[in-house]
Order: structure tokens, then sequence, then C-alpha cells
């Protein structure tokens, strides 16, 4: 059996649920550093400690769909004070 389309050919497969995939909720995530601690520092935190991260002000941070990472990019505060980022960099998917 042949399952190849003619030259030109749209897959009928893909044009039907096309739109149904592009609805799917997909979980977006910026992640501005990362830090291992051990246990006991977790429970010593408290109001006013501070966490240093691996990432320098200005440093791309990561842009994560589903804990996969997508992108890097910039972060920027929008007119009404929300943090945003700007993408610099699209991740490849073989990476």
């Amino acid at each position: 059996m042949n399952s190849e389309l003619p030259a030109g050919a749209e897959n009928p497969f893909l044009s039907d649920r096309k739109p149904r995939i592009m609805d799917i909720p997909v979980n977006v995530q910026v992640v501005l550093g990362n830090k291992r601690l051990p246990m006991a520092a977790l429970f010593n935190l408290s109001r006013g400690s501070v966490i240093e991260f691996d990432k320098k002000v200005g440093e791309p941070v990561d842009l994560l769909a589903n804990e996969r990472l997508i992108a890097r990019g910039e972060i920027q505060i929008t007119d009404d004070g929300r943090l945003s980022i700007s993408i610099t960099e699209i991740v490849s998917s073989a990476a």
C-alpha cells in the first residue's frame, strides 16, 4: 500500500487537526536562574534571605514550554509594570 500523497497535496490529517492542536494549552515558564541548595538551607530561609543564582543581570533567561527549553530572551518591563521577555534566540529542537 502506498501512503505517499501526490506532489502538492495537503495532508488531510494535519489540516483537519491543526486548529484543534493550536488550542491545546501549554505551560510557559521563564527561568531567571538556578541554584542547588541543601534541604537545611531551604528550612533556614526567612523573610529577607537572599539566594544568589547562577545568572548575572543582563544575561539571557530561558523560556520553557512544558518544561522543555524553546528559546532565550531578555527580561523587559511593560508600560503597566508587568514582566515580559523579548526573544533573542530560538533553540533548535535538536538541542
